[in-house]
């Protein structure tokens, strides 16, 4: 009888114990859901858009455009939380000879999310909607980092009467996942059924802010690039999902014609986390034959620069930038 009690008694202090630890934990919930949300608004103030916000029926997506001209140099970011910030460095430059144009994909930055699947298809849709709503119709010169470049290029195959020339720096291609695997290099796609927990831990303000600087860029950069880092964080997330099949639409598009194409290549990509030659090599491979998109190309082999080509050697890109603007432009006839 006397055990019996002592177990009653013990069961009693254990519910006790677990009840104070749910509440304990909940409050830690409602603490950093209203945290965040504080956080959300106060960082939206601090870091207004340097741009317009342009409505596209479903959500909105924020357009920079600076300086004036044809043609209309067109920016797409990484597959990452940078945005129109990753083009700092270069945008302004490039605003001085002819319009430049950056721009956040959905849920990324300043932009709302948008639909569903986030896959290439749909960016390059909204991306030429965007640019029909603003009012810039073209012609366009592309310029896509990684797989960034891997949009461009789906955008190029659905508008080509719309693009004149491409500048691709460091860009995906579409066999990488298959090619870089062959060597060990296996890169993680996120499985579509933990979404409801990376929207969850969004909330919480995961993953969390002010680690330090990345890739050379500058701390203007990186702190408004950090201010939106859970938000952005859910577009990533989404992006990552569909890209084995952004990667396939891309393929489809095999030749572009002779427009005016430069590849920016870096002989020691910072995204392969894998040491060797091989790893290297490979990617050199792979950006090599991003040149047969084009009877116009050529590629430049940049060994100073990480995978953030436009961090790390900006002038390069701008002087890419500026020989595919000027092979766009129409003869000068005495």
């Amino acid at each position: 009888m006397k055990v019996k009690k002592l177990l009653i008694a013990i069961l009693r202090w254990v519910g006790r114990i677990l009840s104070v630890a749910l509440i304990l934990f909940l409050g830690l919930i409602a603490y950093m859901l209203i945290r965040e949300s504080i956080a959300r608004s106060k960082y939206r103030t601090a870091y207004p858009p340097p741009g317009k916000m342009v409505s596209l029926g479903t959500h909105d997506l924020h357009l920079y455009c600076v300086g004036t001209g044809n043609p209309i140099v067109v920016f797409e970011a990484d597959l990452d939380q940078f945005g129109s910030l990753s083009w700092d460095s270069i945008q302004s430059e490039v605003g001085k000879f002819t319009r430049a144009c950056s721009y956040d994909r959905a849920g990324i930055m300043w932009s709302e999310p948008g639909p569903r699947p986030r896959d290439g298809e749909t960016i390059a849709r909204e991306l030429a909607a965007l640019l029909d709503v603003a009012g810039d119709g073209g012609p366009f010169v592309l310029v896509g980092h990684a797989w960034g470049g891997a949009y461009v290029r789906i955008f190029a195959g659905q508008n080509p009467d719309a693009v004149c020339g491409m500048v691709l720096v460091d860009s995906s291609h579409p066999d990488q996942l298959a090619r870089l695997a062959e060597i060990g290099f296996r890169k993680e796609i996120p499985e579509k059924k933990i979404r409801p927990l990376i929207l969850f831990l969004s909330h919480l303000g995961m993953p969390g802010r002010f680690k330090g600087p990345q890739y050379s860029m500058p701390r203007r950069v990186y702190d408004a690039e950090q201010a939106f880092l859970p938000e952005s964080s859910m577009a990533w997330f989404d992006e990552s999902v569909e890209a084995p099949n952004t990667l396939l639409q891309a393929g489809q598009y095999k030749y572009l014609g002779r427009i005016p194409l430069i590849v920016l290549a870096s002989a020691r990509p910072s995204s392969i986390q894998v040491e060797g030659r091989d790893v290297q090599d490979t990617w050199l491979a792979l950006q090599q034959e991003l040149t047969l998109l084009s009877e116009n190309s050529e590629i430049k082999k940049l060994d100073e620069s990480g995978h953030y080509i436009q961090f790390d050697q900006p002038e390069v890109v701008i002087e890419a930038i500026q020989a595919v603007v000027q092979q766009c432009l129409p003869s000068q006839v005495p």
